[in-house]
């Protein structure tokens, strides 16, 4: 029966028992942990034992937190579990490198001219990639490009496609992105416009800055050029979505998202802050879902929802998609 309770424990990733762990407890949650997408192990048992006492203090945290019930959403394990928040603020610093828009270019603007649904669910319907994990590299910017790109894609020819995020970290310097020192997703979709993108399975993504190699594959889609919703327009971003497919957006990513486990999120953002690049999948009456690469040992499988129709971490602040050929 305790092993059975402590796997389900385990298995639901949120801490919400009203008592405080046991050890056998901890130990239970730590295994599931270790387990998670994008967990690289440690190099020595000083190490584990060092991140053993960090998780556990965390998942007392979570446990508390999730107790109030303050909020409408949920902490527990995620593949951020074992690092303290000061380390994670850190991470955030190196890896989320989407810059607001600051180039001037003039591209046309979405007008809301026809009626969104009331709900919309991307993923369900087919247009969006499985979950996939930048690691250290700050290239939010070339997942969220990519996840645009796929989206319209499939749209405009029933195909679901995963293109290289590698090659746009890689190749697309001239349009004013730093590869793992951050971008912008208009400059990745402008260089797609130029040059085409490689399946990612011809260009697989390394986690790091390299070389161009975008002649040794060959182009698969192009872009014809891309829309920009209206900052802050929330009305445009929902129709935009509802009626265009995945969203391009850029967000305030934050230490509240550490241990983000489900629910909608509804905490403290910045909407001026925005250094995350992501991809709007869908919405609901009170909810927006956006797809992330940190893996799928994050968030609810690899996503959040964000509290909706408000500009929740100023997610309509840096919106966009592509046309594809």
């Amino acid at each position: 029966m305790l092993w059975t309770a402590l796997a389900a424990l385990a298995f639901g990733r949120v801490v919400d028992q009203a008592e405080p762990f046991t050890e056998n407890e901890y130990w239970t949650l730590w295994q599931h942990f270790r387990s998670l997408d994008g967990h690289t192990g440690y190099s020595t048992m000083s190490e584990h034992n060092e991140r053993f006492e960090i998780f556990k203090k965390n998942m007392d945290f979570a446990r508390e937190f999730n107790q109030k019930g303050e909020y409408s959403f949920t902490m527990g394990v995620t593949v951020f579990a074992d690092k303290t928040k000061d380390e994670f603020g850190d991470w955030l610093k190196q890896t989320s490198g989407t810059r607001p828009k600051e180039s001037g270019k003039t591209r046309a603007l979405f007008e809301s001219v026809e009626t969104a649904p009331d709900t919309i669910d991307w993923v369900s319907r087919g247009a969006v990639t499985p979950i996939k994990n930048q690691g250290q590299c700050g290239s939010c910017w070339a997942f969220s490009t990519t996840g645009g790109i796929e989206g319209q894609y499939y749209l405009k020819h029933n195909k679901l496609s995963s293109f290289s995020e590698q090659e746009l970290v890689d190749c697309s310097g001239a349009e004013g992105n730093q590869g793992c020192n951050g971008g912008l997703m208009d400059d990745g979709f402008e260089f797609v416009e130029q040059d085409g993108l490689c399946y990612e399975s011809a260009y697989p993504y390394e986690g790091t800055d390299g070389t161009c190699k975008k002649s040794s594959c060959t182009s698969q889609v192009s872009v014809t050029g891309y829309t920009d919703i209206p900052k802050g327009d929330t009305d445009a971003l929902k129709t935009a979505c509802g009626t265009h497919g995945p969203i391009s957006i850029a967000v305030d990513a934050n230490v509240y998202w550490q241990m983000y486990t489900g629910g909608v999120f509804d905490h403290m953002c910045n909407p001026s802050k925005l250094d995350h690049g992501v991809l709007l999948v869908g919405y609901a009456s009170d909810y927006w879902k956006v797809k992330n690469s940190w893996g799928s040992g994050w968030g609810e499988n690899g996503y959040i929802r964000l509290t909706g129709p408000a500009n929740t971490c100023g997610l309509a602040n840096s919106a966009s998609y592509p046309t594809v050929a």
